[in-house]
């Protein structure tokens, strides 16, 4: 395991005030997150305040346990050292988001034909995720769409609108429109998010999924380049806009 050098495993200082909107204290979202870092084998760094630091990942999260097991070597003197101390951080990433928590009682436990260090599920952590990216899901009354030519087709695909961020765009594929291959780029993509905020952007295909509903279709995720100043400007009042409208009604 190696760290990515452009996502720092470094933890932030904690401050309870300023860092209230980035903490999670919901125990099942807690465990939905933990969950995806172990199934993307996230690496994980483990340090202390002293500086000790030691890579490792999340091996499970047993929810019945209410245990997080982790990956380590038995006799690893540095990974003793973090057993031995009374704080350790933990700090990952979940799709390039840092994940934080404190972690609680780091020990050896018998696992499978084993030990594996293991320690209690945090009861809260932190994702810290910049303003500017953060998704949000456009009002369904009149549904926000894109307008975009794709092949040899005779006229534009156009596409119900999902989520959008300023960095990307999520899009509702419905079941039998032509499915469109991973990689292809979209350009000049006409982009109406509501009657004041229409966006001309280039997409670029990233991934695409089945909806959870078979009859939904599929769901297109892209990334989102080419917005004139203007663009970026009317593109940061919606997604503001929408993070009020969405907090006033949760």
């Amino acid at each position: 395991m190696t760290e990515n050098p452009l996502l720092p495993l470094s933890p932030e200082p904690i401050d309870d005030a300023l860092l209230e909107d980035f903490r999670i204290a919901q125990p099942l979202e807690i465990m939905n997150l933990l969950g995806r870092m172990a199934e993307q084998a996230e690496i994980v760094a483990l340090g202390t305040e002293d500086g000790i630091s030691v890579l490792s990942a999340i091996a499970e999260v047993d929810r019945a346990k209410r245990l997080l097991w982790l990956f380590g070597t038995e006799g690893d003197a540095r990974l003793q050292r973090l057993i031995d101390s009374h704080h350790v951080v933990a700090v990952g990433y979940l799709d390039h988001v840092k994940i934080q928590f404190r972690v609680l009682n780091l020990q050896w436990l018998p696992y499978s034909q084993g030990l594996r260090p293991a320690c209690l599920l945090p009861m809260e952590l932190y994702r810290f995720q910049r303003r500017m990216h953060f998704r949000v899901r456009p009002m369904q009354s009149p549904p926000a769409t894109v307008r975009l030519e794709h092949g040899r087709a005779s006229r534009p695909m156009e596409l119900v609108v999902i989520d959008i961020s300023m960095t990307g765009i999520g899009l509702a594929l419905p079941p039998g429109s032509p499915m469109i291959a991973v990689g292809t780029r979209l350009p000049r993509a006409v982009i109406a998010l509501d009657t004041r905020t229409r966006l001309v952007a280039d997409l670029k295909v990233m991934h695409v999924t089945p909806r959870r509903e078979p009859r939904q279709g599929h769901h297109m995720g892209c990334t989102l380049n080419g917005l004139d100043a203007q663009g970026l400007r009317d593109l940061q009042r919606f997604i503001s806009q929408a993070q009020l409208r969405q907090g006033n009604t949760a």
